[in-house]
């Protein structure tokens, strides 16, 4: 999926023989995804091969993962720029502006993706998908507070839409002076009712609410009660939080026990989920999404997550943890900035909980 194809434009002299394996290297890079050093790499090669989109493209990928969305939006856009018809960077760039929020500037870049290269049916489904979004919003109002904006349908949802805001402010709060360190950009939470929501995200069925540049929430969980709205709506300001501090290469485990561990009573629910059962999922198959998981697999990877993660703030604090997360927006290796912050290596620690 990370691969770069190289351009095999002109190669015959030594600076353009040294400029293709450099960007080779960066290429390796990305597929081992040490996505700081491809983006250094990359950004090296494309002085001496400016010409070249491929490179311009795999810059733009390694920004992208790093959470460096405004240098992965140039470097897509001037891969385009230097070859039109390119569709891979065209489709980085739809997602780009769609998990910021820009809705109608991911469509745009995909229709004149299709209009260059109408061969390029991949785009076709997530267009018509993207489409059908942006005519439920056009029906939607917003109501806005200092850091956040909720998109709803009904005027009758507006109470429930001005409680959201209260509560996500409140949310924000919380999650800043835990933390120490707060989301620079406004965030749009957006009001659905269960059947959009299952529609638009496409998520498990477990799921009670999702961020993926967006807080997305079903009006059911809005209305359930105040203590569950408090939880669900800090643990996606986390969420909103590590991907402004780390970008998309956190592993799953850091990203929702965290979030789950700065829930009221969330480290108390979890250890009582552990308690009720003898699974302990091993820390390094929880770094990728849970999506995949049933609803009682889910559970308990989100109790052991929970359960790490405290142990981490136990063993240094919540400094260390967002100093962890920093390192991890600035390209470093997870295993080396672990044992950097925390004075073990990760595979003694992932020991050390599964002893617990």
């Amino acid at each position: 999926m990370l691969a770069v194809p190289l351009s095999s434009a002109a190669q015959s002299t030594p600076l353009t023989r040294n400029a293709d394996l450099l960007a080779r290297k960066g290429a390796a890079a990305l597929e081992h995804q040490h996505f700081g050093d491809a983006l250094a790499v990359l950004t090296e090669a494309s002085t001496m091969l400016p010409r070249d989109p491929s490179v311009c493209f795999g810059a733009g990928i390694a920004a992208f993962m790093l959470g460096q969305n405004d240098a992965a939006r140039s470097w897509f856009e001037r891969a385009l720029a230097l070859e039109p018809t390119y569709v891979a960077p065209a489709q980085w760039l739809g997602e780009l502006h769609y998990r910021a929020g820009r809705l109608r500037e991911a469509i745009a870049v995909y229709e004149t993706a299709l209009q260059r290269s109408p061969n390029a049916k991949k785009l076709t489904q997530r267009l018509v998908e993207w489409r059908k979004e942006s005519d439920l919003e056009n029906r939607f109002s917003e109501t806005r507070g200092p850091h956040f904006t909720v998109l709803f349908e009904r005027p009758a949802d507006e109470p429930i839409a001005r409680h959201v805001v209260e509560q996500l402010e409140a949310a924000y709060t919380h999650v800043v002076e835990a933390l120490d360190a707060y989301p620079p950009q406004p965030i749009t939470a957006v009001l659905y009712t269960t059947e959009q929501f299952r529609d638009i995200t496409r998520l498990a069925e477990w799921t009670a609410a999702g961020y993926d540049g967006r807080i997305r929430v079903p009006l059911d969980s809005a209305i359930e009660g105040r203590a569950h709205l408090d939880g669900l709506l800090i643990h996606e300001v986390v969420h909103a939080l590590v991907a402004t501090l780390a970008g998309r290469t956190v592993p799953t485990w850091v990203n929702e026990g965290l979030a789950t561990a700065l829930e009221p009573g969330g480290v108390e629910d979890a250890e009582t989920t552990l308690s009720q059962t003898d699974v302990r999922p091993e820390l390094s198959r929880l770094h990728r999404s849970f999506v995949g998981l049933s609803a009682s697999e889910a559970e308990v990877a989100y109790a052991y997550s929970a359960r790490a993660v405290q142990r981490l703030i136990e063993l240094r604090g919540t400094p260390a943890l967002v100093a962890l997360l920093q390192d991890l927006g600035r390209g470093a290796q997870f295993s080396n900035a672990f044992q950097q912050h925390f004075g073990m290596r990760y595979e003694d620690f992932a020991a050390l909980v599964a002893r617990d």
